[in-house]
């Protein structure tokens, strides 16, 4: 059964909370596949990668949004804790990366008329810590 997403999804980073400034949490595992086909196959054979992973974010830009994440998008290598959670109401499944979040491609909009929006990626190295509740 699919479940809203509205206020069943937190994020932070770094230790602060940017849920409220978050319209859209994206987590991805990217995987590539290697293709290990022999002579002796009937078929094709893949092996995956290891994923990549990254959560996707987008919203409303502030000040306060800013301070938590320009800091260390001006300044790559820095890596941080990033924690996402997404509930159903009775089951809270959590992934953890510790010290292992960058921001990456992150974008302010400006748009006449309209709210600020931001946009970035949580660029995570590793796997993460996964906990269900």
């Amino acid at each position: 059964m699919a479940h809203k997403a509205q206020q069943n999804t937190t994020v932070s980073y770094n230790g602060n909370a940017i849920t409220n400034y978050v319209s859209q949490a994206d987590l991805e595992a990217a995987m590539n596949r290697l293709e290990v086909t022999t002579l002796g196959d009937t078929a094709k054979a893949f092996l995956a990668e290891d994923p990549e992973w990254k959560i996707s974010l987008s919203g409303y830009w502030t000040p306060t949004l800013d301070g938590y994440l320009a800091p260390d998008a001006i300044s790559p290598g820095t890596k941080r804790t990033s924690v996402i959670t997404m509930t159903d109401g009775v089951t809270t499944v959590t992934y953890t990366w510790t010290s292992n979040a960058e921001i990456g491609n992150y974008k302010i909009g400006s748009q006449v008329g309209g709210a600020r929006s931001f946009s970035a990626e949580l660029v995570l190295s590793g796997a993460p810590t996964r906990g269900v509740a």
